[in-house]
């Protein structure tokens, strides 16, 4: 291999691999979705709004009674008044936000 054929791949080399550490480091802020798009009808702190029918993530029985994939299923789809996600929220990013938002209320 000539030197200037040797200095092209390593360089493509260097690009690929900080590709993909750009990659691994891409991570989710689970707070700041679930802000944008939940906490107006859930508000805040988790507790819902009663006239609006929305759910208390602060009841423990609450939160016992439904399955990440259940809850998952209802923020995808829709689920009664509540409208569906899937076009605004990525599966990941779903489920980043039931996990260290949702469920993290009634810890």
């Amino acid at each position: 291999m000539k030197p200037f054929q040797i200095g092209v791949a390593v360089i493509g080399l260097g690009i690929c691999l900080s590709g993909s550490a750009l990659l691994a480091e891409e991570t989710i802020d689970a707070a700041a979705l679930y802000k944008k798009h939940c906490a107006m009808c859930h508000k805040a702190d988790g507790k819902g709004y009663p006239a609006m029918k929305t759910p208390d993530f602060t009841d423990k029985e609450w939160q016992d009674n439904h399955t990440d994939e259940e809850f998952s299923e209802a923020v995808t789809n829709g689920k009664g008044t509540m409208p569906k996600f899937e076009a605004k929220l990525k599966p990941e990013e779903i489920k980043t936000i039931i996990a260290e938002v949702v469920r993290k209320f009634v810890q």
